[in-house]
Order: structure tokens, then C-alpha cells, then sequence
């Protein structure tokens, strides 16, 4: 990167993080506001009784209020990148100060109940290419814009569901730009009878095998609680999702209403999450920008 493009890059942050009401912090401001943190163990509830957290020794968790000092304190993005957060996920053997570091970001989307019938009928290799598809063309648009152009790489871990569990997890590598390195976008759902329960890891393409093994984990500590299990579904008042496991993997991106909406939700990932806001100030553009954080702290979350 030239010295030109640092610094219009830098320019960018300061002006966002000023929009979001934060400033840069220091290495050292960070791992002060890591400290005040509140981290969590054992059993942990989330939102209004809407599912249970049973955490190992592997994994502390932050609230809603301490995921968005963390998204925007500690990982420079806007409050955003935190919107409807229920809470974070930390691995205990990593720093998050460290270019190793990762968390699981958690939230419900109250979207109703996804239909599992087609997941036995997937064609993983055919959903690729139309995901991959509708990324170029969404990425023309975006070019067209002024901005880089992305792909859709590939499957870094192809979907598996668990049928039983009613669990799901698979995850994509994405290229932005020029780039030659791989972005990592591992994402996890557990279907309930309401809606759907998100938990996205950020992370680097490094962080890949690390996650890949803790993602049977991750999913062994999620549970919605009673009343709002899968099973418990009623179709006479319960709404029901206009798309199944498929699109649940799609993002949407393949219905054919709102073909773009959602569209840098599903794809838009980094080590730290890419903030994807409107922002007045830009003049109603899109603006995604890859969150910038110094400092190496290599203790571990005890």
C-alpha cells in the first residue's frame, strides 16, 4: 500500500470513528478496556428467554453492552458493526489483541421458522455457483460505484446440517480488490421455532482450522429454550421464513424478490468486522471499511 492510499485510509477511519462518537484508541487504552470488561462463564441467558448459553472452559462471553465496547472500542468499528448484537464469544486459549485473535458475534433474526425439507436435496457445488454468480454481478454494481471489486472464492468449509439438532454451519473464503489474500466468513445458525439464531466468527483466512474444530463445540453450548424450540412450530400461529436451508445459506441472495438486499451482509467480512453503514455524511453511499487496530497483546482471556 502506498504511503497516499495509508494515509487516505487512515484519514477515513479518524473521520468515521469521529462520525461514530469514538476515537482511536492506543494499544495500551485497549487492553485497559479489555480489563473492564465483564466476562462470563457457565451458564448464560439470552435476550428474554429466548435461549440458553452453556459455555465451556474454552469460551468466556460478553453481554450486549460489552460486545459493542469491544466491536467498537477495542476493534475500531461503528456502532453499526454492534447493531442488534445479543452478545460475543471469546476463546479463552488467544488474546483478541493479537492478529490470532477471533470472537463469534450473536444475534436472532425473528425471520420465523425455515423449513429444513429441502436440506436433504442440496446441491452444494450448484448453490456455489449461484452465490458466486450473483456476487459478480452484485460487484459490478458496486464497482460501478467506485468501489473494489469482490468474489466469492469458494466454500472454505462446505454446509453441514444436523438435522436432528436442527444446526448448521459452513463457511466461505472472499477476496476483495486486488488482494491475495483470502478473507474467512464462518457463520453458524440454529433453527428455532421463531426465527434463527446467528452466530458469525470474525476472524483471518489463518484462523480457519482453529474455528473449523471449535465449531461442534460452539454449537453444543447454543440451545433456544422451551417455547421457542424448533419442534414446538404451530403453524396456525406461528409465521413461517419465505425461504429454507438453502436460502438460509444464500443469504437470500436467491430469491428473486430483493435479489441485492443483504447483499454485504452475506459477504462483507474481515478480521475485524467490515462496518457496513449509511452514513449521512457520505452522501447516502455505502461505505465498508475494514477496521484498523494496532497492538500485539499476547496474554490470554483467564
Amino acid at each position: 500500500m502506498s504511503r497516499s492510499n495509508l494515509a487516505l485510509c487512515v484519514s477515513v477511519g479518524i473521520a468515521l470513528a469521529f462520525l461514530a462518537g469514538n476515537t482511536p484508541a492506543t494499544a495500551q487504552s485497549k487492553a485497559d478496556l479489555l480489563k473492564s470488561l465483564h466476562f462470563q462463564r457457565g451458564a448464560v441467558a439470552l435476550g428474554d428467554d429466548l435461549a440458553s448459553l452453556r459455555l465451556t472452559e474454552k469460551f468466556v462471553y460478553l453481554d450486549g453492552n460489552d460486545a459493542k465496547m469491544f466491536l467498537t472500542r477495542i476493534w475500531e468499528n461503528p456502532p453499526s458493526a454492534a447493531s442488534g448484537t445479543l452478545g460475543l464469544l471469546l476463546p479463552t486459549d488467544v488474546s483478541p489483541l493479537s492478529d490470532e485473535g477471533w470472537a463469534v458475534v450473536i444475534t436472532y433474526n425473528k425471520s420465523g421458522y425455515v423449513s429444513d425439507t429441502d436440506a436433504e436435496k442440496i446441491d452444494y457445488a450448484s448453490l456455489l455457483k449461484e452465490m458466486q454468480e450473483a456476487t459478480r454481478l452484485a460487484s459490478a454494481e458496486r464497482v460501478k460505484q467506485g468501489y473494489e471489486q469482490y468474489e466469492l472464492v469458494g466454500w472454505a468449509r462446505q454446509p453441514y446440517y444436523d438435522k436432528k439438532e436442527k444446526k448448521l454451519y459452513w463457511a466461505k473464503a472472499l477476496r476483495f480488490g486486488a488482494a491475495t489474500d483470502e478473507t474467512l466468513n464462518y457463520e453458524i445458525r440454529i433453527l428455532g421455532r421463531k426465527g434463527v439464531l446467528s452466530l458469525n466468527a470474525v476472524a483471518d483466512m489463518s484462523a480457519m482450522a482453529r474455528i473449523d474444530r471449535s465449531a461442534p463445540e460452539l454449537l453444543s453450548m447454543v440451545s433456544f429454550n422451551q417455547g421457542n424450540l424448533y419442534s414446538e412450530f404451530n403453524p396456525s400461529i406461528d409465521e413461517a421464513a419465505a425461504y429454507g436451508v438453502a436460502g438460509l445459506i444464500a443469504g437470500g441472495l436467491l430469491t428473486k424478490a430483493g435479489f441485492f438486499k443483504g447483499l454485504l451482509v452475506l459477504l462483507l467480512a474481515s478480521k475485524k468486522l467490515v462496518a457496513v453503514s449509511l452514513f449521512a455524511a457520505f452522501g447516502g453511499l455505502w461505505v465498508g471499511l475494514k477496521a484498523m487496530f494496532g497492538g500485539r497483546n499476547k496474554t490470554t482471556l483467564s
